[in-house]
C-alpha cells in the first residue's frame, strides 16, 4: 500500500510541477503520507491542503512560489477570482516581493476565507478573464488596483510593464479605461498620476525603478532607448537604456544592470549567461568610441537610493531640489508635470511654477514615505 501511495504521489507531484502549481490533496491516505514527508523534510505545505516537494519548492523564486499557491487555490476553489496584486502576478506584472502576500480574492461570499494569508474583496460586477488557468480581474482593473496602493517606485514599474502589454494604438484606450476606473474610487488620483509617468520604453523593473527615483529627487529625466550606430557594423544600431544631458549639453550613457537578462530564456534568446556577459562587454567597448561617460546602474544602487543619488551627482546629472518638491506634490493630481521635467536645461523654480500654472495643473499630495532610503 505504502509503495503504491508513494508512486501515486510521485506522479501527482510531477504533474503539478509540470503545470506550475502546488499539489492539491484532499484524500486522507495521501495527506497522511504527505504529513510523514513533511516531518522528514522531503515535502512542504505552503498553504492549507497545498503541497510541494521540498527541493523543487526551495529552488523557486518568491514570485514563482506565490504563483504556485494561487494556481493551487484555484483548483481548490474554482469559483474564486483573484484580484489586486495577486491578479497582477498572474498577468505578469512586476509585483514586489513584499506585496506577494496576502493573496487577494473575490470569493462571491461575505465570509472571510480561512487563513491569515488571504484577503477577500467584495467587488461587484467585475469582468473576469482566464489567464494561464487562473480566473482574474481584467488587466485595466488589475493595474488600477495595484497602482492605487503602490509606492511610486513599485507603481511606475507596474505602469511601464502594463503599457508594453498593449499595442501602441491601444494605449490611449487603456489609459482612458484607467481614468474611468479611478472616478470616485479611493486612490484613483494616485493611480492616474503614476500612470502619467509611465513609458513603455522601460524594459525591466530595474529601469523603471531607477527612473522613479530620478523623478522623485528632481534629476533631469533621461532619453530612453536612445539609438547609437554600431561603429563596425553599418546599418546596425545599439540602444542604450538611458541617455542623460548635462547642463553644458554633454551626454552621459546610463546602462541598467538587471538580473533577469541572465536567466530569463526569452531574454537569453538561446545564448548562455557567459555569452550574454561577453556580448555586453563587446557592446560597451564600442560605445566608448562615442567619447561619453558610461554610468552603470545596479540593483544595489536602486535598493540603496542615497548611493544612487551620489552616483548621479558624481556623473554631473543636473538636479533641482525645488523641481523635485514640485514633482512630488504633483505626482498624483497632475501627471503631465513629468513632461516639463524631461528637457534641459532645468527651469528655475519660478519658471517651473509659471509653466505649471499656465498648463492649468493643480497641486496635490503624494503618499508618505516614498523617498526614504
Amino acid at each position: 500500500m505504502s509503495r503504491a501511495v508513494d508512486q501515486e504521489l510521485a506522479r501527482l507531484f510531477s504533474a503539478a510541477e509540470d503545470s506550475g502549481t502546488c499539489l492539491y490533496v484532499t484524500e486522507r491516505c495521501l495527506r497522511k503520507s504527505l504529513e510523514r514527508r513533511m516531518r522528514d523534510g522531503s515535502a512542504v505545505c505552503p498553504h492549507r491542503s497545498l503541497y510541494a516537494r521540498a527541493p523543487y519548492w526551495h529552488a523557486l523564486r518568491p514570485d514563482d512560489q506565490a504563483l504556485h499557491i494561487i494556481r493551487g487555490l484555484q483548483q481548490a476553489h474554482p469559483s474564486w477570482v483573484f484580484c489586486a496584486q495577486s491578479a497582477g502576478l498572474v498577468w505578469g506584472l512586476p509585483i514586489s516581493y513584499r506585496n506577494l502576500t496576502p493573496i487577494h480574492v473575490i470569493t462571491g461570499s461575505h465570509r472571510q476565507p480561512a487563513g491569515q494569508s488571504i484577503t477577500a474583496h467584495a467587488l461587484r460586477d467585475e469582468s473576469i478573464q482566464m489567464v494561464r488557468g487562473v480566473r482574474v480581474t481584467t488587466l485595466p482593473r488589475t493595474v488600477f488596483d495595484c497602482l492605487r496602493a503602490a509606492t511610486f517606485v513599485d507603481g511606475l514599474a507596474i505602469a511601464d510593464r502594463s503599457l508594453r502589454m498593449y499595442a501602441p494604438e491601444q494605449r490611449r484606450e487603456f489609459r482612458g479605461e484607467l481614468k474611468r476606473l479611478s472616478y470616485r474610487r479611493k486612490g484613483g488620483r494616485r493611480a492616474v498620476g503614476i500612470m502619467g509617468y509611465a513609458d513603455a520604453r522601460s524594459e525591466s523593473w530595474a529601469e523603471s525603478a531607477a527612473r522613479a527615483l530620478i523623478i522623485m529627487q528632481g534629476f533631469a529625466l533621461p532619453k530612453l532607448q536612445a539609438p547609437f550606430d554600431q561603429p563596425f557594423s553599418p546599418g546596425h544600431v545599439y540602444y542604450v537604456d538611458m541617455l542623460f544631458t548635462r547642463s553644458d549639453g554633454s551626454k552621459v550613457i546610463g546602462e541598467v544592470d538587471g538580473n533577469e537578462k541572465y536567466w530569463n530564456p526569452s531574454m537569453l534568446a538561446g545564448r548562455s549567461t557567459a555569452r550574454v556577459l561577453a556580448d555586453e562587454q563587446h557592446r560597451e567597448s564600442e560605445l566608448t568610441m562615442y567619447g561619453m561617460p558610461l554610468m552603470r546602474i545596479s540593483v544595489d544602487d536602486i535598493v540603496h537610493p542615497q548611493q544612487f543619488y551620489r552616483k548621479l551627482k558624481a556623473y554631473g546629472i543636473p538636479q533641482s531640489d525645488a523641481a523635485a518638491e514640485k514633482v512630488r506634490r504633483l505626482a498624483k493630481s497632475a501627471p503631465g508635470s513629468a513632461l516639463f521635467f524631461a528637457s534641459m536645461p532645468l527651469p528655475r523654480p519660478k519658471e517651473l511654477k509659471l509653466m505649471l500654472q499656465k498648463a492649468g495643473l493643480e497641486e496635490g499630495q503624494v503618499g508618505e514615505g516614498e523617498v526614504s532610503d
